[in-house]
């Protein structure tokens, strides 16, 4: 699924109505930035605050039933964080507007000018660390609200299982979610702020310095582990490098493997099916299918 030319124009009709006549903004120019699975991006040039970016949700991952909640679930959960961690000195946007109407939602926040320099995995891992270290007392996340990250993570296993094994017309064999749940209530680390999609597209950096962490969608509160696993799955960060700039890789050896596994199996999924309906990409679809399958067993003749 990808965003089309007509949604585009709908879009930014729709922004530059709600800026123009419901915010009374001066804006001078709104130009389409860069798009993704489920948010579009706007960068907009406003007389008193600059040049600012405007991030806009137009899709949805999965099956929902209210994609509109979803979308200003997402805006406010992004918000709400990047407050918190603006206070830890953790390098953010700032937010400036949480909009939302019947036709659009969409959050306005400081425009981060990029380039295409390599920011090192260890300067990552060093990042990653300081926000693992933030504290989490007063940090409420929307749509996590009181729920252990044990529960979601057991029960979307078996969501995501399902899906699966609709797509490729499979039987996947997983433990039920309470047994999963149960494992990973074993572990003794403490919760921790998770960003959960710990990418190169979402860390803005200049001349190899990084300026921002965006895109908090994924985030909760919950074992570091589980972000340990999903950057170690997706394999889009040099893993030994990552964690000499982490610094505490030693949680890891003294992590149950079943937990490691559990986490890991949720993120093989994901991308399954990610690669399979909406990134179409055979050879990492393939990949991640055998993946799932191998996680399942490993998981299924420990358990």
């Amino acid at each position: 699924m990808s965003l089309t030319n007509k949604k585009l124009k709908e879009l930014k009709f729709s922004l530059e109505k709600a800026l123009y006549f419901d915010l009374n903004w001066k804006v001078g120019e709104i130009k389409f930035f860069a798009s993704g699975v489920v948010n579009a991006v706007f960068v907009i040039k406003e007389q008193n605050h600059g040049r600012l970016a405007v991030r806009v949700p137009w899709g949805t991952e999965g099956n929902t039933k209210d994609p509109a909640s979803d979308r200003i679930i997402s805006l406010y959960k992004e918000s709400t964080i990047a407050k918190h961690c603006s206070k830890f000195n953790i390098p953010v946007p700032k937010v400036h507007k949480v909009y939302d109407s019947h036709d659009i939602s969409f959050m306005v926040s400081d425009f981060i000018s990029g380039d295409q320099t390599k920011i090192s995995a260890y300067d990552i891992g060093q990042l990653i660390s300081k926000i693992h270290s933030i504290p989490v007392e007063g940090l409420s996340i929307i749509d996590q609200k009181d729920r252990l990250l044990s529960d979601i993570i057991s029960n979307r296993i078996k969501e995501r299982a399902y899906t699966l094994s609709k797509i490729i017309d499979s039987e996947i064999i997983i433990p039920g979610s309470e047994e999963m749940k149960a494992i990973l209530d074993t572990s003794k680390i403490g919760n921790r702020l998770l960003h959960l999609d710990v990418r190169p597209p979402n860390i803005i950096g200049q001349n190899g310095v990084i300026k921002a962490i965006i895109d908090w969608d994924n985030a909760f509160i919950g074992n570091p582990i589980m972000e340990l696993m999903r950057i170690s799955e997706s394999k889009e960060i040099d893993e030994d490098d990552f964690l000499r700039g982490y610094k505490n890789a030693g949680m890891i050896e003294n992590t149950n493997v079943l937990i490691q596994l559990i986490y890991r199996l949720d993120t093989a999924l994901m991308l399954a099916i990610l690669f399979s309906l909406y990134v179409k990409d055979s050879d990492k679809r393939d990949y991640y299918i055998r993946r799932v399958k191998f996680l399942c067993e490993e998981i299924c003749n420990k358990v």
